[in-house]
């Protein structure tokens, strides 16, 4: 198969999409860097709106993605909410079925950046290569994001266009139908949040808060 994005983009939205403006900064600075060495767009949603089912969407997108930048605060593991849970474990999924195909195991599909609440980020995830960003004041936008860690953003982008080179190398080999593939459910998710923070989880609600049934992704984002 080859892969129509470099990278799915997982985050969580906070209170009133505040989280949205710094992740946009970290995506321009990161679609920057890796446009100017590859054609493949960044899969990023902002807002999600009108055209294709939501699920369906980031379904597909997700498996058309060669990696994953997870941006961490402590809301991704929410328990009401489960949308990163699902993109998280969806993609552990797909990263495992395609390591089977690459010689060198050792790099990890999937990049946590830490935005908020280090001390709260799963010993589990420690295992792969994480960046902390938590130096970054979100209350003052005198300040970039994309500025302050430029060169962590460069050193990201290139991590992620050595797995694609890495996973087009054995494109022939993998055999995923991405307009099929489908999200984990709410109880795997809930399952899959228990496993990762080591805690019982009652209930999780709504699975993608404050967005609409459908989507239509902008050329190069969602």
């Amino acid at each position: 198969m080859a892969f129509e994005y470099c990278c799915f983009i997982s985050y969580p939205h906070g209170q009133e999409n505040a989280l949205v403006p710094i992740v946009t900064d970290f995506v321009e600075g990161l679609k920057n860097e890796i446009g100017a060495q590859d054609r493949r767009p960044l899969w990023f949603d902002k807002i999600l709106t009108g055209g294709r089912r939501l699920d369906a969407a980031i379904s597909a997108g997700l498996c058309k993605s060669a990696c994953m930048i997870m941006l961490y605060t402590p809301l991704y593991f929410d328990a009401e909410h489960a949308y990163c849970a699902r993109e998280l474990k969806a993609m552990q999924d797909l990263e495992e079925e395609r390591m089977k195909f690459l010689s060198d195991k050792t790099y990890s599909l999937i990049i946590p950046v830490i935005l908020r609440g280090e001390k709260k980020f799963p010993e589990v995830m420690k295992q792969r290569r994480y960046y902390d960003f938590t130096d970054h004041l979100f209350n003052s936008r005198s300040v970039k994001i994309r500025q302050k860690y430029a060169a962590d953003i460069k050193t990201i982008a290139g991590y992620i266009l050595d797995r694609c080179d890495a996973l087009d190398a054995v494109g022939n080999s993998l055999q995923h139908d991405c307009e099929k593939y489908c999200l984990p459910s709410l109880e795997v998710a809930r399952a899959f949040v228990e496993d990762v923070l080591g805690k019982t989880i009652v209930k999780i609600a709504d699975s993608f808060p404050g967005r609409k049934d459908s989507t239509t992704p902008e050329e190069g984002e969602s």
